[in-house]
């Protein structure tokens, strides 16, 4: 008998494992089985190494960011949709009313509209002028600037806009009518600084929704005589947000560690972003901040956004600073001081495309607003008896607080590994 060879079954390459069981069905044999390769085959594919080795993780995009929308016609129809109430260990917190569906907007940010000061001494003049005897508080750039597009981060300057020169009326109220706001409004750098003080649910109280954490890099070191514990310093940690903040003693180990542990927090711990409106089918961006949910949020929880954690690392190196500019410190705490003030700004840079990442996933920020903390000019210009700056500063941190032993000019590892 004269028997042909069978032609070679397909490779998985050549048509996967329904082009295998077609050329399978051709030998009678093997017909009923069929089945049983194809099951095999197909199980077997999630698992091959080489499979795993060529699948392309998603690109990371802003998509889940730019899909929000305000709605604020349905805003100010409603009551409002959160509470203030207290927040463990955070002081107030902004909570839900009533059950909030992903993408509906919660509350609105409310505050001073105000020309981007060009200078620093132009910055603290703002603060004072709006934040009272509380200005240094909140003078460590804690506002919301934007793009006339985008809402930036915490700790940014925006350019684009809407605000008038020496206009009295620098605010955009609540019920103000948003052609009217933004009419009167002109292309400019500017910032919204957020009312902190009788805030009220009515207005809006996206400025005070708290970060889903901080930064806490808590110091190694035990003296054995002295004024302060390491539960007093907590390392680089605000223990809350009043004015003096506490002195510094960290390692570089710890902060690394926990400002990835924040980062790798974002996604799961954020539930809310800020969104800027738009009126008229133009889609004109207007003035106004608000807070659009990024997933559904139970009545009674706590809404919580990302500051960055820029922001907090910014603090860290107000608070080492403060004391450089403030206690007079000796040469070896002022030098462990400024290295740990440059491994902070490490941090940052190292954090930024991480940071950026988790943001897009989470869609709370852009990942463009995600921008690490820029180098400080060395401590020894600026803080030169004939510096400028050093005058600034100076006033800023009048009243730092300075009772450090010398033992935490040894807390702080600079070597970041």
């Amino acid at each position: 008998m004269n028997f042909s060879a069978p032609e070679p079954a397909p490779t998985t390459a050549q048509g996967g494992p329904a082009a295998l069981c077609s050329a399978l069905i051709h030998q009678t044999r093997m017909r009923s089985r069929c089945w049983l390769v194809v099951a095999v085959a197909q199980q077997a594919a999630p698992l091959n190494p080489l499979r795993r080795l060529l699948r392309r993780p998603p690109a990371v995009t802003d998509a889940r960011y730019e899909a929000w929308e305000v709605d604020v016609e349905a805003y100010e129809r409603a009551s409002p949709r959160v509470e203030l109430k207290e927040s463990p260990g955070a002081g107030t917190g902004v909570f839900a009313a009533q059950d909030l569906k992903e993408g509906a907007t919660a509350t609105e940010y409310v505050g001073l509209l105000a020309e981007c000061p060009d200078t620093r001494s132009g910055d603290l003049a703002l603060y004072q002028s709006y934040y009272g005897e509380n200005w240094r508080k909140y003078c460590q750039r804690y506002e919301i600037g934007l793009t006339g597009a985008r809402v930036a981060d915490a700790v940014g300057r925006a350019k684009g806009g809407s605000v008038v020169a020496g206009s009295l009326k620098t605010t955009c109220n609540v019920d103000e009518d948003l052609d009217a706001c933004v009419t009167r409004a002109g292309e400019g750098e500017y910032v919204l600084l957020g009312k902190v003080e009788r805030a009220t649910v009515d207005e809006g109280v996206a400025q005070l929704i708290n970060d889903h954490s901080t930064i806490r890099a808590p110091s190694h070191l035990t003296p054995s005589e002295g004024s302060l514990r390491p539960s007093d310093v907590d390392g680089f940690v605000l223990k809350d947000s009043a004015w003096p903040y506490p002195p510094v003693a960290v390692d570089g180990a710890a902060l690394r560690r926990a400002t990835q542990e924040y980062v790798s927090n974002i996604e799961s711990s954020t539930n809310c972003a800020l969104v800027q409106a738009t009126i008229g089918s133009s889609g004109l961006f207007a003035p106004r901040i608000f807070a659009v949910c990024t997933r559904d949020i139970k009545k009674g929880e706590e809404l919580r956004l990302t500051y960055g954690a820029e922001w907090w690392l910014a603090q860290l190196r107000r608070a080492a600073l403060a004391q450089v500019v403030s206690c007079a410190p000796s040469p070896r705490r002022a030098a462990a001081l400024e290295a740990m003030i440059r491994a902070v700004e490490d941090v940052s840079v190292d954090a930024r495309d991480a940071q950026a990442a988790a943001c897009a996933r989470a869609g709370c920020m852009p990942r463009a607003f995600v921008q690490p903390l820029e180098r400080m000019a060395p401590l020894d210009e600026l803080l030169a008896d004939d510096s400028w700056q050093k005058i600034l500063l100076a006033e800023e941190f009048l009243g730092a607080e300075c009772v450090v032993d010398e033992i935490y000019a040894d807390a702080f590892q600079p070597t970041l590994k």
